[in-house]
């Protein structure tokens, strides 16, 4: 079995002796060089061109938890063709991300190193406020990073809702890097929400975290009436795909207090442009798409991968096999 493996020139990862390993570039050009028409497997982010020479391709693995550069691409449409991504790979790190900045904004950190700075002792009751637990949080995808982070709020004593495809509930088939992790039977939300009723969903959350991924259906998915229908005071934050939030929407919606806050780790378009007006926004703490960024982020990588591999080898479903309807748009 020949792989290409667009990563860096990684050649280190302990796979099968009898996977042949080569390795490229990660943009699309070096890819499309590196593929042989008999190259059965390619492990990438980004993807090459639909006329690329890949007559022999049979599994695309995306290194990546979302899966957006393969809607619609031919490549990934081609009659029995697999696709799978990483999710659940950086669940761990995301979800405490998410954790962390909640915790931020209920103790008011960012506060205290401005009072420190300015060498300003408050009066402290007037710096209390009330505490995580008790609070309402609303989870829009409920997938590797989603079901971490509802694992983690519940231990915090805070509600934790769902948003989903359907309102059942469902075992979680994809991957995670350790046991115990997430929430594998999906017990753990008060209520499961379609997608269908996210207004809904959003009339009594106190947090808005948006874990799900980027698609055609979801692109937008805060736009200008979800966000009218949120909670006043609520506050957002996404750790997925910048093109879930309708940017303008959500500036008037900051503006107007509706919403209290939003944490952005990701943004449409990235790199963040130097003149958007989302840098200097009071109610926007912006980071630069860091929360899934992992230093053993290779080794997780190579584990995922030699698990997938022997899973294809004996024709079983793979870790985070994407459906083909999904990659229709």
């Amino acid at each position: 079995m020949n792989l290409l493996l667009a990563y860096g020139g990684t050649t280190d990862w302990k796979l099968p002796p009898d996977v042949r390993v080569t390795c490229c570039g990660e943009s699309a050009a070096a890819i499309e060089a590196g593929l042989r028409p008999d190259t059965e497997v390619l492990v990438t982010d980004a993807l090459p061109p639909a006329n690329a020479p890949a007559a022999g391709l049979r599994w695309i693995h995306l290194m990546s938890a979302g899966y957006n550069q393969a809607i619609g691409h031919p490549l990934a449409l081609r009659a029995g063709m697999r696709v799978s991504n990483a999710a659940g790979i950086c669940a761990g790190p995301m979800a405490e991300f998410v954790v962390g900045q909640m915790l931020r904004h209920v103790k008011r950190f960012d506060d205290f190193i401005r009072l420190q700075s300015e060498r300003t002792w408050p009066g402290r009751m007037a710096m209390a406020t009330p505490p995580l637990r008790g609070r309402r949080a609303l989870i829009v995808g409920y997938g590797g990073v989603g079901r971490e982070t509802a694992r983690l709020l519940t231990a915090l004593g805070v509600t934790v809702d769902a948003v989903q495809r359907t309102a059942d509930r469902q075992r979680y088939a994809g991957y995670l890097p350790q046991p115990g992790m997430g929430d594998a039977e999906g017990l753990l939300p008060a209520r499961i929400f379609p997608i269908e009723q996210l207004e809904a969903a959003l009339a009594s959350a106190d947090f808005v975290i948006l874990t799900i991924p980027l698609t055609p259906r979801t692109r937008h998915l805060l736009n200008g009436p979800t966000l009218a229908a949120m909670k006043p005071g609520a506050v957002i934050i996404n750790v997925a795909r910048g093109g879930l939030i309708e940017t303008a929407a959500l500036i008037a919606a900051l503006d107007s207090g509706r919403v209290d806050h939003a944490y952005l780790d990701v943004f449409e378009p990235e790199p963040l442009a130097a003149d958007s007006p989302l840098w200097a926004h009071p109610r926007i703490t912006a980071t630069p798409h860091m929360s899934g960024v992992m230093p053993d982020a290779a080794v997780q990588q190579e584990g995922l991968l030699r698990q997938n591999l022997a899973r294809y080898q004996t024709g079983k479903p793979l870790l985070n096999e994407i459906a083909p309807v999904r990659l229709k748009g």
